[in-house]
């Protein structure tokens, strides 16, 4: 019994063996495919995920600018743009933060906010649908007029330490008991502010006084208290014929009405608790963006500036407003950069930049960043240091007036970026003791700012000797860059772009000034232009070879105007030096003052078309030398080319000879000097002729075709009486008259 069973066992595992043994290739087959199925599946799932992670991230923190005044559709425009974000939201969705940032101007240019628009703005953040944002108000420069409703409708409010709240009926003649209900209306919802003292900042008859430390009332319940006896200590806030404006620091430390004061971006998003990067994003300007890729990468140059210049144009005009400057470069020519930072600060406001630095942005092309509306850097970038260009003692001091002077357009400050530029410049950190505000200055910008006294001074972070350079994540961390970016999908994710911005083509305008802006065409046309006007001097008359030389040199200077090296200074020196030169060949026979100086007038010109200095001083202008002497060689080229060719090529070519005024050969010469050494008129011997006035012996005759001098043998002869020669003594003749 136990063998049978054995046996039966054994021939089952036998069988069981060869099952496995047939199923096992087919098992083989599917664990790789189920393997390779579910690695699919999971980088699927990664970037669904990650897409979902960065929905997510993009609601959790976003900024509105409000445009000052508030007047036009501006309330219509930031009710869109909110309806839009509450639009993105799902129920599961946590609040996201939304940051109306209010820019005033100290020159009040940004009052005259009208009532009725900016109450519907007040109003719809009030309302039932803006619970699903939490709305924070960040106040930057003096608010005034009726655009002081928008704080008062958010839960939170944060000043810039140099903004200022109130005066709220500055454009108002009398103020309305509606204006007043909408006041305390508002106000009274948020209690972000009292309403006590939102109508003082409103109406210049009411008193607002603080009463017991957190109390705010009004001139008539003030009375009213101190006469129950209720007012323990109290203070004037506003008294009666004023309007409320208080400073960030009265309504922070004094009042303690507002949570936090904030100097920048960076320090905002620290307070709030919310991602720095997504602050970057203005929403308001997220109207349908239409953008463009610019490429600006190797040496800046003005042919670059130019180039890159006029393409930005052209999208502009097309309808872009949305700039990525994708930048790669160690620096360059500084006139150059300077004119792409003044091109950049002179964009209109509807059109947002944005500086894309990956590896480097050295020297000054590191201002070219500086001047865009938003710096994106990776953390392993650098920003700043030594590149292709180093100023000089002169132009360090230049560099820094010119800096502080774009500055305030630039919205940044200056000293950074002159420190990245000047290894002699001294900045250091600045903190204010209470406040959690950190700047990087120099102290000559750190003297400047407001209450300066409050501002104490900490550890240099500049080096002497060396210019300053920043990795991307000390840029960040400092706040001179904006938000990270490893790769430009960063960017266009954030702002909703597509993956790949296109970058624009030239059209065959942009394409023909790349030809003239070329060295070599500029070369060309010199060495052509003074061929054609050497011809010229040789030909009588005005011909072709003028006109050649009129062309060649106006495209010449031409091609320097678009590539940003040649002026009017450039022009005016070149056709003078032309005219001197012809005054000396002309008018003024030999080689004198004239024909020298307008020889070097000339030359000067042509070398300071070829370069934006006068005399090199850096390295990189040493560089830039050999092109400059490159064109005094081709000016001597072609003077020496035209030679040989009037001489040698043009006598023996066929119609172009007749054009030249060829040189006499040795008998014509002998003929000549033999004709200019003595005259002789012997040849007039036998001759009739018609006396020209009367001789009186002597006097001028026509003899043949010729007007000579003739005296009579001693008979009187009158004009217009015939005549006859009868012999020549010396240079005049002997006649008597005709019979």
């Amino acid at each position: 019994m136990f063998k049978a069973r054995g046996t039966w066992i054994c021939r089952a595992e036998k069988f069981l063996l060869l099952v496995l043994v047939l199923l096992f290739p087919s098992v083989g087959r599917s664990q790789p495919n189920d393997q390779r199925a579910k690695d699919k599946v999971q980088p699927d799932q990664a970037e669904n995920e990650k897409i979902d992670a960065d929905a997510v991230q993009k609601l959790s923190a976003v900024r509105l600018g409000v445009p000052l005044p508030i007047t036009g559709s501006v309330d219509t425009n930031v009710k869109g743009s909110l309806q839009k974000l509450l639009s993105r939201l799902s129920d599961q969705d946590e609040r996201p933060v939304v940051i109306l940032e209010l820019e005033g101007k100290p020159d009040g240019s940004t009052r005259g906010s009208e009532f009725e628009r900016s109450l519907a703005i007040a109003r719809f953040l009030t309302s039932k649908a803006a619970t699903r944002l939490k709305t924070v108000a960040y106040l930057k420069g003096p608010i005034e007029g009726h655009a002081v409703l928008i704080p008062l409708a958010c839960e939170q409010i944060v000043m810039h330490p140099d903004a200022q709240l109130g005066n709220a009926g500055i454009d108002e003649n009398s103020i309305s008991e509606t204006m007043r209900l909408a006041y305390k209306e508002i106000a009274g919802f948020r209690s972000v502010l009292p309403p006590e003292l939102a109508l003082g900042m409103l109406d210049p008859n009411l008193e607002i006084y603080r009463v017991n430390d957190r109390r705010f009332v009004d001139g008539q319940e003030y009375d009213k208290l101190k006469e129950e006896g209720g007012v323990a200590t109290s203070q004037k806030l506003v008294a009666r014929g004023q309007m409320a404006l208080f400073t960030a620091t009265q309504l922070r430390q004094d009042l303690q009405l507002i949570s936090h004061v904030s100097q920048d971006h960076r320090q905002l998003a620290a307070v709030l608790g919310v991602p720095e990067n997504q602050l970057a994003q203005d929403i308001g300007l997220d109207r349908d963006w239409k953008a463009a890729r610019f490429i600006m990468d190797g040496e800046i140059s003005n042919r670059m500036v130019q180039r890159t210049s006029l393409s930005m144009q052209d999208a502009i005009a097309g309808g872009v407003n949305f700039v990525l400057i994708d930048l790669k470069s160690q620096g360059g020519d500084p006139i150059a950069c300077e004119n792409m930072v003044n091109y950049l600060l002179g964009l209109p406001d509807s059109v947002h930049t944005v500086a894309l630095i990956q590896d480097e942005a050295t020297s000054n092309a590191s201002l070219i960043a500086m001047a865009c509306d938003e710096i994106s850097i990776a953390p392993d970038a650098k920003l700043g240091g030594a590149g292709n260009y180093q100023y000089t003692k002169t132009g360090r001091k230049d560099l820094e007036n010119y800096l502080e002077s774009v500055s305030p357009e630039a919205s940044r400050s200056w000293s950074v970026w002159a420190a990245m530029n000047s290894p002699d410049l001294e900045v250091y950190r600045y903190d204010k003791p209470g406040t959690g505000l950190t700047k990087f200055l120099c102290p000559r910008e750190a003297a400047e700012l407001p209450n300066a006294d409050q501002w104490q001074k900490g550890k240099e972070i500049t080096e002497p000797g060396v210019p300053l350079q920043l990795t991307g994540t000390q840029a960040l961390d400092w706040g001179v860059a904006d938000s990270s970016a490893t790769s430009l999908a960063d960017v266009t994710r954030r702002y909703g772009l597509p993956a790949e911005l296109a970058v624009p083509k030239q059209n065959w305008a942009h394409e023909f000034i790349e030809i003239l802006a070329s060295p070599s065409l500029a070369f060309f046309c010199l060495f052509v232009g003074v061929i054609a006007l050497i011809s010229e001097l040789k030909a009588p008359g005005i011909g072709v070879p003028g006109f050649v030389a009129v062309i060649c040199f106006g495209l010449f200077f031409w091609s320097r105007f678009l590539n940003g090296t040649a002026g009017w200074l450039e022009a005016m020196l070149f056709v003078g030096g032309l005219f001197f030169i012809l005054m000396e060949v002309l008018v003024l026979p030999g080689f004198g003052i004239f024909g020298l100086g307008g020889g070097l007038m000339v030359i000067t010109s042509v070398v300071l078309a070829m370069q934006t200095f006068i005399w090199p001083t850096t390295d990189y202008e040493l560089d830039q030398v050999p092109y400059s002497l490159g064109s005094v060689v081709v000016l001597f080229g072609g003077m020496i080319a035209a030679a040989f060719l009037a001489k040698y090529i043009l006598p023996r070519t066929p119609y172009l000879n007749e054009s030249i005024l060829n040189a006499p050969d040795e008998e014509e010469m002998e003929e000549i000097r033999r004709r200019e050494t003595i005259v002789d008129l012997s040849h007039l011997v036998g001759n009739t002729g018609q006396a020209l006035t009367p001789l009186r012996p002597s006097g001028k005759a026509k003899i043949g075709h010729e007007i000579v001098n003739v005296t009579s043998e001693g008979d009187a002869i009158e004009s217009g009486q015939k005549l006859v020669v009868v012999e020549v003594r010396g240079n005049y003749a002997v006649v008597r008259a005709a019979r």
